[in-house]
């Protein structure tokens, strides 16, 4: 389906809703929070900004735990990619999913952070956050560039996640309590089973929770009845975590959260099927040795462990401390089978592969509250160190690495995928000083980074000669990052906002220390070396808007809200892969023309993404609808092959996606049911032909889903829950935009009875 006629759209739109959110945000956030919504009251993965506006709410979308639990998705990228402006890319595989917002899709774009740990894995062709979906309380979305809390990065935004609490689960008075839950999906036989045990002290000083889930599911279905081979799961999750109130005013939470997988899978977990054995190797290894000698057994592990000290004295508005430290380590280990061939792998991890990616984030901020004059104040100051290492290694095993010491008989580290550490310091200051019904925001932030790369084991990569250019040694960027915001509540019902940042990436280690090779002048790539003298990338964002609520629209009890915004972000000096025309003027022709040592990595021309969001939501005690509108649009100066050659367009730029809801309530029976619909348009924007960035163009499609819930009244039926899921109602045939060309999945019955104790 193509999006032909906007102004429909639009109108469509706003007739319906987007559903409430059920966080109270926090730090700057909480002189203008939204209050939180009943559970009864949302809608799964359609959010807008509460019952109160303020700058807080300002490009901001959430899902909260009845979200979460009424959409049973099985990663959490699912899970957001149903709102506006985010969008999966990748495949349904296992571990095979990233994000993109606002055309904004590497790693280092999306900024994830887990009870203040990040999250990035950006090994190559593999998806980038492994979380389990039942450990996970509420999501934010914060869209753009337009916080100061987080620094390097983030263009596209950050997503906050926060899991579960004793106190979520806990009953009333209760000090002690258990949770026994299966689930089951018909597409792919999936059997899930959770417990988790969790309790409190007498006097509240204490709360813990141990929570375990266990996904274990066949091959997915395709809606045609084939097979999405190699994307079946057996992968357990735990989550523990410690709540100690030191004194009326100190909170210190302590968690750590466990993950792992094992399969046979494709080397590109983001890609489509492996390709088909032939029937010659059918024959001569077997139907099932066949297929496993073009995949691999990938063996991960994901773990994390944060703390975090709140101090908030009550008579004490300038102090509103927040201390807190996250250490995330994912491990892949991946192995061909032994029949595999054994030197057609050296642009995929060879036949045997190694890698370990660690993070760790130690913050401290403190937020204050005064008045000056006529003016209300909301100061937030803060510093953050975030440490970024990474250890690679693969083998590979042709005739000819394994007996040539310049390929260390095999063992090295990828060129595309090198180790190194990647260290931050930043420090920010924010002042929002509101008079009357207006809120200026003002802020400043400066980080330091500095990187440095670990030679290679293998000297055709690591090599002494200057023509090579092969150089590990430290980089360091540094700068500041402005941002100004104008909130303004013009009436009780409509408000404005405005927002304007500038702010910068360094390069990453990939792209500061991926090279080529190089053995001599007739051995050698015409890219050899690394990117020493990468300049940062830079952005500047904008983004103006209109929030409506009101209360009582129709009825005395109803609710109905209205989010209208407008972005632009103009970036600058983007690092991309050195390709086509390696210099100005450049042809194949050229090639013994080329300067020596040449940048595998180059800073390129800039390109320009602009956009348009719509969310409403209408909710009464019974009925409740919704709608959610994103349209986006991109263009690149120059190219990703040729700078210097014609304009083309942004990749990674999503079709427009309307997001619409209907449902009702049976709050004395403990029922919900509704339906929910996701239209995509077509999208025809593509790179030309022959380009190493091209997405495939694809088709509009519309997808429906059916939920229902029942919540069990009276002391006999208390604690028992069911849900009931149907995704891709008519068993729809898609190609999603972002996941090049991979097909989507069939009909899914989801099916969830859970009893807590």
């Amino acid at each position: 389906m193509k999006i032909q006629n906007t102004a429909m759209v639009l109108a469509l739109a706003a007739a319906f809703s987007a559903s409430a959110f059920a966080s109270q945000t926090k730090g700057q956030e909480a002189s203008d929070a939204a209050t939180k919504k009943p559970a009864e009251s949302t809608l799964p993965a359609i959010t807008v900004f509460g019952e109160k506006t303020g700058s807080a709410t300002v490009g901001r979308s959430y899902l909260d735990h009845e979200d979460i639990e009424r959409q049973q998705a099985g990663n959490v990228a699912a899970l957001l990619d149903t709102l506006p402006g985010v969008d999966l890319t990748g495949s349904s595989r296992p571990s095979g999913q990233t994000l993109n917002i606002w055309g904004f899709n590497k790693v280092q774009d999306v900024k994830v952070i887990v009870d203040g740990a990040p999250k990035g894995f950006e090994k190559y062709r593999q998806g980038s956050i492994f979380i389990e979906p039942e450990l996970v309380k509420q999501i934010e979305v914060n869209k753009g560039p337009h916080t100061s809390m987080y620094g390097n990065g983030g263009f596209g935004g950050v997503i906050t996640i926060e899991t579960k609490d004793a106190k979520d689960l806990l009953q009333g008075d209760a000090q002690l309590g258990a949770l026994l839950k299966y689930s089951h999906q018909t597409n792919n036989h999936e059997q899930d089973s959770t417990a988790a045990v969790y309790g409190r002290t007498e006097d509240g000083r204490f709360d813990a929770l141990v929570y375990f889930t266990q996904r274990e599911a066949d091959d997915l279905r395709k809606p045609n009845g084939d097979p999405f081979r190699f994307s079946a799961i057996d992968a357990p999750s735990s989550l523990a975590k410690l709540n100690i109130r030191l004194t009326e005013d100190q909170l210190l939470t302590l968690s750590t959260m466990q993950g792992r997988s094992s399969a046979w899978a494709p080397f590109a977990a983001l890609g489509e099927d492996a390709p088909a054995p032939t029937d010659a190797e059918i024959k001569k290894f077997g139907l099932d040795e066949a297929w496993k000698r073009k995949v691999l057994y990938r063996d991960q592990e994901d773990t994390t462990y944060t703390a975090k000290w709140r101090f908030s004295p009550s008579d004490q508005p300038l102090i509103n401390v927040l201390a807190s430290y996250g250490y995330s380590k994912t491990n892949q280990h991946d192995q061909r089978s032994a029949s595999a061939s054994v030197g057609s792998f050296l642009g995929s991890l060879g036949n045997e592969s190694w890698a370990t990616y660690t993070d760790k984030l130690a913050e401290l901020r403190n937020e204050s509250l005064f008045t000056s004059g006529p003016f209300a104040h909301v100061l937030s100051v803060g510093t953050q160190w975030h440490d970024h290492q990474r250890d690679t290694l693969m083998y590979y095993p042709s005739s000819t690495a394994i007996k040539d010491p310049s390929y260390n008989y095999g063992y090295f580290q990828p060129y595309y995928m090198p180790a190194g550490q990647q260290r931050g310091l930043g420090v920010y200051l924010q002042d929002a000083v509101s008079y009357g019904d207006v809120t200026l925001t003002a802020a400043v932030r400066y980080d330091h980074i500095t990187a440095e790369g670990v030679p290679n084991r293998a000297l055709r990569y690591n090599s002494p000669l200057p023509a090579a250019g092969h150089d590990y040694s430290e980089a360091r960027f540094e700068g500041f990052s402005p941002r100004l915001g104008l909130f303004w509540k013009a009436t009780n019902h409509a408000s404005f906002f405005a927002d304007i940042s500038q702010t910068w990436r360094a390069p990453t280690i990939d792209e500061l220390y991926s090279s080529e090779y190089y053995v001599s002048a007739d051995k050698g790539s015409s890219t050899p070396g690394t990117s020493r003298g990468l300049d940062v990338e830079r952005i500047t964002a904008a983004r103006v808007g209109a929030m409506w609520d009101q209360q009582g629209l129709f009825t005395d009890n109803d609710s109905a809200q209205l989010r209208f915004t407008l972005y632009q972000n103009r970036v600058a000096d983007n690092i991309g892969p050195r390709l086509g025309v390696l210099v100005a003027g450049y042809t194949p022709a050229d090639r013994d023309k080329l300067p020596p040592a040449l940048s595998n990595y180059r800073n390129l021309s800039g390109y320009k993404t602009e956009g348009m969001e719509i969310e409403t939501f209408y909710n009464t005690r019974y009925f409740f609808a919704n709608a959610s509108l994103s349209m986006q649009y991109g263009r690149r100066n120059g190219s990703q092959r040729d700078p210097w050659g014609s304009d083309e367009p942004v990749s990674s730029v999503a079709p427009d996606k309307l997001m619409m809801g209907l449902g009702f309530k049976l709050p004395e029976q403990g029922v919900t049911a509704g339906w929910q619909g996701k239209f995509v348009g077509e999208q025809d924007k593509v790179l030309p032909v022959g380009n190493v960035y091209r997405l495939p163009p694809s088709k509009g499609y519309g997808l429906h889903t059916l939920f229902a819930s029942w919540i069990g009244r009276g002391d006999v039926l208390k604690g028992l829950e069911a849900r009931l899921t149907i995704d891709n109602l008519f068993n729809r045939d898609y190609q999603p935009y972002l996941s090049e060309g991979v097909t989507g999945v069939g009909r899914n019955y989801k099916l969830s009875i859970s009893k807590s104790f």
